[in-house]
Formats: structure tokens, sequence, C-alpha cells
């Protein structure tokens, strides 16, 4: 697993708006990768995969049955070649804080985002959290809901939430269930 994302900006030392801790493909699509010789085949796989993985795909490996129901999906058998068919998962979430935290007994005063993606579609939320040091890399121009095509629009520079709220609502309402807030402030 990799750091999050990093595209360097093209003028001047150090990383562009769109990536390192950012909510963009930039700053949070990262490669997973397995190695176990003789035991894992070299493949190249797309699915939606998550470093909250790795702890079932871990103890799959290595035999061991959870005594309790663990997050994340069980990536071993994909690995181990047993498996063929696609990864059954069709929505991945995120979410990402200020560095430095705000309150210990409010980390929803240092949320910044919130994020899906569901086939061609990714929803951002942005919130008020604080971002302290970082707030020349946090400008946060772009208030309410950003969509975007992934598909059609790899680098999401087209906005698409205002001539899509159904989408909008209803990947707004996963990201909801998935991550109830209670006082975060929605810009």
């Amino acid at each position: 697993v990799t750091d999050n994302g990093w595209l360097q900006h093209p003028q001047r030392n150090g990383y562009d708006a769109r990536s390192k801790q950012t909510p963009y493909e930039a700053g949070v699509r990262t490669p997973i990768l397995f190695s176990w010789p003789e035991r894992i085949r070299p493949a190249d796989r797309q699915e939606l995969v998550s470093s909250i993985d790795l702890f079932p795909t871990i103890l799959a490996a290595c035999g061991v049955k959870s005594e309790q129901d663990v997050p994340g999906l069980d990536l071993w058998p994909f690995l181990a070649g047993t498996r063929d068919s696609g990864i059954s998962r069709d929505t991945i979430f995120g979410e990402g804080f200020a560095h430095d935290v705000a309150d210990i007994d409010d980390p929803e005063a240092s949320l910044l985002y919130r994020w899906c993606i569901q086939g061609k579609w990714k929803l951002i939320l942005t919130y008020d959290g604080e971002v302290n040091r970082y707030q020349s890399t946090h400008p946060r121009k772009i208030r309410g809901p950003q969509l975007y095509d992934l598909q059609a629009d790899p680098h999401e520079s087209r906005n698409l939430a205002a001539s899509e709220t159904e989408v909008v609502s209803r990947l707004s309402t996963q990201i909801q269930a998935w991550y109830p807030l209670e006082s975060a402030k929605l810009q």
C-alpha cells in the first residue's frame, strides 16, 4: 500500500493542488500490491478495493478464521486464483480529516470531506473542518457537492452536481448511511 497520492506541481517544488491530501483521484487512488511467489499469480485488476480489505485478506491467507465480523472484503480467493469473477463491491467510501486534530473529543471538527465512488460516479461532500497548517492546500473554493463522471472525466474537471441531482441525492444518502454525521457543517 502506498501513501496518499502525489502529483508534482509543474512550476514549483511540491505537490499539485488536486493531489496529496485532497479527495480527488490523484489524492486518494493508490495501488495495493500483493506479492507471494508461487502463491499469487501476477495480475492487474481494476476493481474497487480499499486498505480495509488488507486485514481480512491477510487472515484468510494465513488460514485464520476471524471470531467476529470484520470490515473489508477477503481478497484472498482472487489473489490465490481460486476465484476469477469480479470482486463484489459496487461502492467504495472514504473520508479525510485535517492533518492536525482540532478536538480529540469531536473528530468531526477536523472533517474536511467524505466521498464515494459507485460505477462511473464519484461524489465529494466537503465540510468546515479546521484545516490549520494545511490551509494553503485545502482552500475549498468549491462549495456544495461535487459530482464527477470518472469514465468521461478522469481528472475531475467538470462538476455535474447541478445537472445530476438524483445521483447526488442517492450517493449522499449512501455516504450518510456509511458514516453518519452528528454535527459537521456541510459547505
